[in-house]
């Protein structure tokens, strides 16, 4: 610049090599190429190739000693400034494109305020999706008296209004923690010089209203009550000293300490503090505490919520929706009005979850206009922070079933599922209701969750399924012809959009097609066959014994012709049992109906679509599951004879055919050759044929090795060394498993 052209603004900078440092240098140059400015670096730390990036950037650089002692390292920038106005921040913060701010500068319109504020934004994750904004006053007109004061925490006095305020922002990642012993050295680190500002200050409530916000951010409430509880002391007995102070300062000290109590879930005491809290705080009529009386009204909702005291919580929410529509977008009286904590009492991170608390004790009053517009001042569809809050939505959900229906009740439901992953989580919260409901036999909240899920419009089976539940029971429809058509042309949509969905479905739903006289058998026989076979495969796996039996008896009902699909579904209940072989079967005798049973079946389901040929001459071309049932024939023609030397020798053909049945098969070749070992301990030949199943066991271990299937080789390694503990060979192959 010339040097004659008169500097409209001063930028200081504490540079100390942070990571991002070249971010926040590169981010100076918007005011640099867009009006005359300065840059005031102070290198508090840098080492040479630092220093030598920000002499790049700076048209001055001054050399600072580190004292612990963040005012005098803002004084020596301050101190060379030149411009009319100062700015300051530091090397880990850096501007996107701050049109306000240059606009402010080249309009002329800084000639109209004193001061100004811009937003900076607090990153909580390094992927830079959660955050808070605070709204620093980091912006001046420079006076000869300008000063920093304070150690740590520092601001600029003299602060003098009209004052800016800027939506312009700054990346901040300093909160952003790696892991919790950086969270809390960086605590330490403030709490030590804070401590000395309240030695050098008595009275002045700023330190330990500061000194609050560091312990209360490391989640250390009974720290953060107590050092409240000594500002308070500390500022009443100065208080005649007529020592300056803000009021905001003193309101923290009491929002702290309320906001503590809620956390550490002390209700009464919070109750307590809450009546001094709005007695005590001084100044508290006037306009500019306006953001202190608002964050009174929402702690206290929030604290009659957990009281569950619907009546208060309706109150004093209805007044903080009133200060919040008065005054949420003056961030002018904000600022001047509040500090720390109560400084984002119209933020979303607090309003957020102020509304998720509240917004059930305006539906439980029946305040429509009230749930109404808190409810709907969220981004429900955009933020992630309104994610995973099942406590406060069944909240929501449990309200809207204990009052008379209301269409209101199904937007809101209505917005909570439609939202990213809404409805897998609110179909927790929906069956969570529904159980408790049922357990405490209360019938009219049931019917009223019902009716407000089944008019719900999105694709989701859960919801279909209470419509099919509400058909049977709408009041609406006037016939019970009427509603057997409705509820099995949502049958039909279940079973076509949802087959995966079908072992899944309540009882209920089942209960009411029986009811009402509609077959399923139908929609059963129309599933698309590979998929219901999918879904078989999971649930033969995942279901109990008592589950599997339950839904045996529930398609035997439906059952009144033959099809494929009975077949494989016999197929798979018989799998499910045999894998649940320790509380269905855990007994050799059990056992063998059972397997003998599921070869008949599955042969049965096969022998339709091949040849007879085909399972004496290639079996090898059946599905292995086939193969399988043909050599497990062959164990049980030999038991029946009663020659174990050739059942043991079909039952070690048995293994490695089926993967999916393999654990049943080996369980059943242990059970078998324990047997035979207790039966024929002096039997040679018994004896070797336990030695080629051993030897069986070991090669088809070796394969899956080869196979890199380490898991199951090692499963099966396992097996082999329960009968015989003293082989080498399989202790050497389990250590290179390991």
């Amino acid at each position: 610049m010339k040097n004659d052209t008169p500097v409209l603004l001063s930028i200081s900078m504490l540079i100390s090599g942070k990571e991002d440092m070249p971010k926040s240098l590169e981010s100076l140059l918007y005011f640099k190429n867009a009006f005359p400015t300065e840059i005031i670096l102070v290198d508090t730390g840098c080492n040479p190739e630092q220093r030598a990036l920000a002499e790049k950037y700076a048209d001055k650089i001054i050399d600072f000693v580190w004292c612990n002692d963040f005012a005098a390292a803002r004084n020596a920038g301050l101190k060379e400034a030149k411009g009319l106005w100062f700015m300051y921040l530091d090397d880990d913060e850096w501007f996107d494109n701050p049109q306000e701010i240059i606009s402010f500068f080249q309009t002329g319109e800084y000639k109209d305020y004193h001061c100004a504020s811009y937003v900076v934004r607090n990153y909580r994750d390094r992927q830079g999706k959660m955050y808070d904004d605070s709204y620093p006053s980091r912006m001046v007109e420079l006076l000869p008296n300008t000063v920093f004061v304070g150690k740590i925490h520092e601001y600029l006095d003299p602060f003098m209004l009209p004052k800016k305020a800027f939506s312009d922002f700054v990346h901040h990642y300093g909160y952003a923690y790696r892991d919790e012993e950086h969270r809390k050295q960086h605590t330490m680190r403030n709490v030590v010089p804070l401590l000395e500002m309240i030695k050098e200050q008595p009275g002045d409530p700023r330190w330990f209203c500061q000194l609050a916000q560091e312990y209360f951010g490391d989640e250390e409430y009974e720290k953060t009550i107590e050092a409240c509880k000594e500002g308070i002391e500390d500022w009443r007995r100065h208080a005649e000293e007529k020592i300056t102070y803000a009021p905001a300062h003193v309101a923290s000290l009491y929002a702290y300490i309320l906001i503590s109590l809620e956390m550490e879930k002390r209700y009464e005491e919070e109750k307590v503090w809450l009546e001094k809290a709005q007695k005590e705080t001084p100044y508290l009529e006037l306009e500019v505490m306006a953001p202190t009386r608002a964050f009174y009204c929402l702690v206290a909702a929030r604290l009659y919520s957990h009281l569950k005291d619907y009546e208060q919580t309706r109150e004093y929410f209805r007044q903080y929706m009133d200060y919040l529509e008065k005054y949420g977008e003056n961030r002018i009286l904000v600022e001047a009005g509040s500090a720390a904590v109560v400084e984002g009492v119209f933020q979303e991170q607090l309003l957020y979850g102020t509304i998720l608390m509240c917004t059930e004790a305006a539906i439980r009053m029946e305040d429509y206009s009230l749930a109404e517009r808190a409810f709907f001042r969220m981004d429900w569809m955009n933020d992630p922070r309104l994610l995973k809050q099942n406590q406060w939505e069944k909240g929501i959900v449990e309200g809207s079933c204990s009052v008379p229906y209301h269409p209101l009740w199904v937007k809101i439901l209505q917005t909570l599922v439609s939202r990213r992953e809404g409805m897998r989580e609110m179909q927790v919260v929906f069956l969570e209701a529904e159980i408790g409901f049922k357990q405490q036999g209360e019938l009219e909240k049931l019917f009223r969750l019902n009716r407000l899920v089944a008019e719900l419009d999105f694709e989701h089976s859960y919801i279909l399924t209470k419509k099919i539940v509400w058909a049977e029971k709408n009041p609406e429809i006037s016939t019970e012809e009427e509603r057997r058509e409705k509820a099995a042309e949502l049958l039909g949509q279940l079973f076509e959009k949802y087959p995966e969905d079908i072992f899944d479905i309540r009882p209920e739903v089942w209960d009411a097609a029986e009811r009402m006289e509609i077959s399923c058998e139908p929609y059963l026989l129309q599933m698309d066959y590979n998929r219901f076979r999918r879904t078989l495969e999971v649930w033969c796996r995942q279901s109990s014994p008592a589950v599997i039996r339950q839904w045996d008896e529930r398609i035997g009902k439906w059952k009144n012709q033959n099809n494929i699909r009975y077949d494989l579904f016999m197929v798979k209940c018989l799998e499910g049992y045999l894998h649940h072989y320790e509380e269905v079967c855990p007994s050799l005798s059990q056992t063998e109906p059972l397997l003998w049973k599921y070869a008949d079946a599955v042969l049965d389901l096969y022998r339709p679509f091949y040849k007879e040929f085909v399972f004496d001459e290639v079996p090898e071309i059946l599905a292995e599951e086939a193969q399988l049932a043909l050599k497990l024939k062959k164990v049980q023609q030999n038991r029946e004879k009663r020659d174990d030397l050739k059942a043991l020798e079909a039952v070690r053909k048995c293994l490695g055919i089926c993967p999916a049945m393999g654990d049943v098969v080996e369980v059943y070749a242990k059970m078998y050759r324990d047997e035979v070992k207790n039966q024929s301990q002096d039997t040679d030949e018994a004896q070797v044929e336990l030695r080629y199943l051993i030897a069986a066991l070991k090669r088809k271990a070796k394969q899956q090795i080869e196979k890199e299937e380490y898991q199951t080789a090692r499963e099966i390694l396992l097996q082999v060394q329960q009968c015989a503990p003293e082989d080498e060979e399989v202790k050497e192959l389990l250590e290179q498993l390991k």
